[in-house]
Formats: structure tokens, C-alpha cells, sequence
């Protein structure tokens, strides 16, 4: 039995839509939040994860920058945070 099976073919089409629209905003409004030191002092730049997700997310491919951000970089800027403080 596969997911298709428990909830139709249509609504899982709907789901992956909703994942993949929410990964790339939640990273744009998480990387938003965050200071521009932190990502500086973590060796990245606030504003080219930005831009990079959103033009990414046009093209279709917003989801796997958005989710290797929250993955790998957000870590890393959120432990400068810490220091930061």
C-alpha cells in the first residue's frame, strides 16, 4: 500500500505542492530573521541566500536551496548567533 493509495492520487499531489512551496519560504523568512553578522561570522551572505532561494524558487528548484539552507547553513548561522549574544 502506498501513500497514493491511503490519501488519492490528487491530494498527495496537493501535499507535495504545499511542501514544496513551504521548505523555500520558510528558509526566505528564517534567513530574514536572522542577523547579517551571524551569517558573515558563519563564512555566508544574508542576502545572496535570499535572493538565491527566491530565484531558484521561480525555476522551480526553490525547494532542495531552501532545504540545503535550513540543512547545512542554518546550523552554522544560528551557533554564531550564540556568540553573537
Amino acid at each position: 500500500m502506498t501513500l497514493a493509495d491511503v490519501v488519492g492520487p490528487d491530494l498527495l499531489v496537493v501535499l507535495l505542492i504545499l511542501v514544496g512551496l513551504a521548505v523555500p519560504v520558510w528558509a526566505v523568512v528564517d534567513a530574514a530573521r536572522r542577523p547579517t553578522e551571524a551569517f558573515y561570522a558563519a563564512g555566508s551572505n544574508k542576502t545572496i541566500w535570499i535572493v538565491v532561494i527566491a530565484v531558484a524558487w521561480f525555476f522551480g528548484l526553490g525547494f532542495f536551496l531552501g532545504a540545503f539552507y535550513l540543512l547545512f547553513t542554518r546550523p552554522k548561522v544560528r551557533r554564531q548567533m550564540e556568540g553573537i549574544r
